[in-house]
């Protein structure tokens, strides 16, 4: 077994970029091949460059890398940037209303007609709510500016909005943030990762993000928000020590104590990661009351336990010790089944056997989908089983804890299979891992409800995994998954960032389940000769031997 590296912890806070805080932080970048100059700390930015004012007698390709380097500084507003536009086209620009991440070197082109265009290689963006979107590949995408002459000197009257950036800029100068919002029933907290540069209004467009509300794919009621429709920022956030003043617009005095407990739960738990521990609300700078018994208790979900949970001859339970669970650690080793998702309670579980799938209490073990050829089951934070046939992802189904079956529709791809599917911690989300006729497929999708039960998927929201056959996909956290697949010599494990990047890669061989636990240090496997293994710094280590390696919802 060789390795290349390891998971990396993903460490998550939310960005997010807003046309209406146009002085956003500056960032280095490189305009066609050129690396740029140093950066140096002060101004108004986290970073800023030396940028310099257009040339005099400057071509027109010249001037486009000179544009595309002044663009990475915003102080005042821009300012330098601007001066290589017309004074109309200085107007109408929006620099933050978009990050194009470049891949390759670029060198601009005089197409003719004073016009320029610059062939950008990328494979990602971040939108003007910080949304980060990443293909599986790269693409060209060729940016145009058209020039004209001002004072005898060539000016750019027209331009795509937004800023460039090479990868190693986004890379050095981008921070993940996660912006939280509720599940429907208000008992858990989910992340919604955004993206932005640090600097001193961070936090601002953090508030701005949550007002903003959720990402496209976790709409459709799969997240609630308790910021009312219509609310908006007022004055800047204020920060002393560590705690934050938060100002409203005066809508926001009208909501009830209860939202107000709500809504400072959602804006603490996303200005964590700024080492802000405390929240005061204000609306047009009037105090906003929150009685500490309004506050709400909803939670980041994670596993209660996070040892390894495994079967071995006639016990299962959490190793090292097996110590049983009751009943439930008997009903589960009776099935000598092939895989299993305790419940977080220890009280259920879902387990794939001989027959079928299996709902499993303390007392008795009921099948619940006998169809053939199912994959390992999941269950949710209300007790559903999530159950498929590996050929038909469009059969999903979820049982109730009554053994009723609720067909869960979607649009994933046809004429596909599917090898993995797990409920997220906190029930609002489905991790699936497919094998269509264009390529693996990892997605994670919203899981929309009626009532409680589920009843569809939203639109999934593609993540780029590798080109090998899968096997199988686990959460890592609440904003981390990891996907097992295999190459021509070996078995890699690769993470990825929900609404970012991609981790490291580990490799190992034989391995037919992967199983995430609290963190990355936690995330199992098991190969095909019963050989649980977990990621170390070294790479993946034998722990235990076991007939089944099982996982907690």
């Amino acid at each position: 077994m060789t390795e290349r590296g390891r998971i990396t912890r993903a460490i998550i806070v939310a960005v997010v970029l807003t046309v209406a805080l146009a002085g956003c932080v500056g960032i280095p970048s490189s305009g066609g091949v050129n690396e740029g100059p140093a950066v140096k700390s002060g101004g108004d930015s986290a970073f800023v460059t030396d940028p310099v004012g257009p040339p005099r007698n400057a071509s027109k390709t010249e001037l486009v890398n000179d544009f595309l380097q002044a663009a990475t500084s915003a102080d005042n507003n821009y300012a330098i940037a601007k001066e290589y536009l017309t004074a109309k086209a200085a107007q109408s620009w929006v620099p933050t209303n978009s990050v194009l991440v470049r891949e390759k070197p670029a060198t601009p082109e005089d197409v003719g007609d004073n016009t320029v265009d610059y062939a950008v290689s990328t494979n990602s963006s971040v939108d003007a709510l910080g949304v980060y979107s990443q293909q599986a590949s790269d693409s060209t995408q060729t940016l145009s500016y058209t020039f004209t002459r001002v004072a005898g000197q060539w000016r750019i009257s027209d331009l795509p909005n937004g800023i460039v950036l090479s990868r190693t800029s986004f890379e050095n100068f981008f921070n993940p943030y996660p912006i939280y919002f509720f599940d429907p029933d208000y008992r858990y907290l989910v992340p919604d990762v955004r993206w932005f540069p640090t600097g001193p209004t961070v936090q601002d467009r953090i508030v701005i993000a949550l007002l903003a509300g959720p990402s496209d794919w976790l709409q459709q009621g799969v997240v609630a928000s308790a910021f009312p429709p219509g609310v908006l920022r007022g004055s800047p956030v204020v920060i002393h020590n560590s705690t934050a003043t938060v100002d409203f617009s005066a809508n926001a005095a009208s909501t009830k104590p209860t939202v107000r407990g709500q809504m400072k739960l959602q804006l603490q738990q996303s200005l964590l990661a700024l080492n802000i521990t405390s929240v005061s609300m204000t609306a047009r700078g009037a105090p906003l009351a929150i009685a500490s018994a309004d506050d709400s208790d909803a939670q980041i979900a994670v596993p209660a336990n996070g040892s390894a949970l495994i079967q071995r001859g006639k016990q299962f339970g959490f190793y090292p010790g097996l110590e049983s669970l009751g009943g439930i650690s008997t009903e589960v080793a009776q099935l000598n089944g092939t895989a299993a998702t305790l419940d977080r309670g220890d009280s259920t579980a879902a387990v794939l056997a001989k027959g079928g799938v299996y709902l499993v209490t303390s007392t008795a073990a009921k099948p619940v989908d006998t169809r053939p050829d199912l994959i390992a089951p999941s269950i949710d934070t209300f007790g559903y089983v999530w159950s498929v046939p590996s050929s038909d992802p469009s059969a999903i189904r979820a049982y109730g804890p009554d053994g009723v079956a609720h067909p869960i529709s979607s649009n994933l791809p046809t004429g596909s299979t599917i090898v993995s599917l797990d409920v997220s911690h906190d029930g609002t989300r489905v991790l699936m891992y497919l094998e269509t006729s264009a390529g693996p497929l990892l997605v994670v999708a919203g899981i929309v409800r009626r009532g409680g039960v589920p009843a569809s998927l939203g639109d999934p929201l593609d993540l780029p995994v590798s080109s090998d056959d899968p096997i199988d996909a686990t959460w890592v956290n609440s904003t981390t998954v990891a996907a097992l697949a295999s190459g021509d010599s070996q078995d890699t494990v690769i993470s990825y960032m929900i609404g970012g990047t991609s981790g490291d890669v580990s490799t190992t061989e034989d391995a037919v389940r992967l199983v995430g636990g609290i963190d990355s240090d936690s995330l199992r496997l098991i190969t095909d000769n019963g050989e649980v293994q977990q990621l170390r710094a070294s790479g993946w280590q034998n722990i235990a031997v076991a007939s089944m390696l099982a996982t907690q919802q």
